[in-house]
């Protein structure tokens, strides 16, 4: 590997990370609730009901759906990604018909508790993606550190400060490299929080149309 080839492109990309790792760095993924934030998408905690739903209130159903074995079997079906809308347009037509007593009720706990498990699995998923973040800025550092190292090296053209030079250059390629991968799947982590926002509001507005 040859210094000419890659440090120019290595400074100017440390840069950028440094930029990037810093609090509030990127104002595209700042988030009040959470300065460290690395989404474009902006950091909301949990799915509102007011914001998918338009339907009876669900407060006061809390956690009582777990105890209609109906509803506890149909919820975690609804709230799984596996189950396309299509399948879940049919469960849910499946569980009105089914239904005996108070159907609005039995269909208002249902989406209650299909919400309740879609925000479970978000908060995991926010989660996660705050333990990336944390990961890449500490890699990011990393490789600032190996820049900062690498400028301490000799410059001079001696066998020895040529190879601690090229070991060190080696190293942070192939950091460099990491960082970039992760970056690019970071991308696509990042919009599942709202992949699930989506699903629960298609669900939730499914469920309506069984409401009378």
């Amino acid at each position: 590997m040859k210094r000419s080839a890659i440090e120019p492109f290595l400074k100017g990309w440390i840069l950028g990370c440094a930029i990037l790792a810093a609090p509030g760095g990127s104002s595209d993924a700042a988030s009040p609730i959470d300065p460290d934030w690395p989404c474009v998408q902006p950091k909301v905690p949990q799915i509102s009901a007011g914001q998918v739903w338009n339907g009876p209130p669900i407060d006061e159903v809390g956690e009582t759906w777990r105890d209609d074995p109906a509803i506890s079997d149909l919820a975690p079906k609804l709230a799984a990604r596996r189950t396309t809308l299509d399948e879940a347009k049919t469960l849910i037509a499946q569980f009105a018909e089914a239904g005996q007593g108070d159907k609005n009720k039995q269909l208002t706990a249902l989406f209650a508790g299909t919400l309740s498990l879609i925000n479970s699995e978000r908060a995991s998923i926010i989660a996660g993606i705050g333990r990336y973040a944390k990961r890449q800025k500490a890699l990011s550092k990393k490789i600032a550190d190996e820049m900062a190292e690498l400028g301490r090296l000799p410059q001079d053209d001696s066998a020895d400060s040529v190879s601690q030079r090229e070991d060190l250059l080696e190293v942070q390629a192939w950091d460099v490299r990491i960082f970039q991968e992760r970056e690019k799947s970071l991308r696509y982590v990042c919009e599942q929080p709202v992949v699930l926002e989506q699903r629960a509001f298609a669900i939730g507005r499914e469920i309506l149309t069984h409401i009378e």
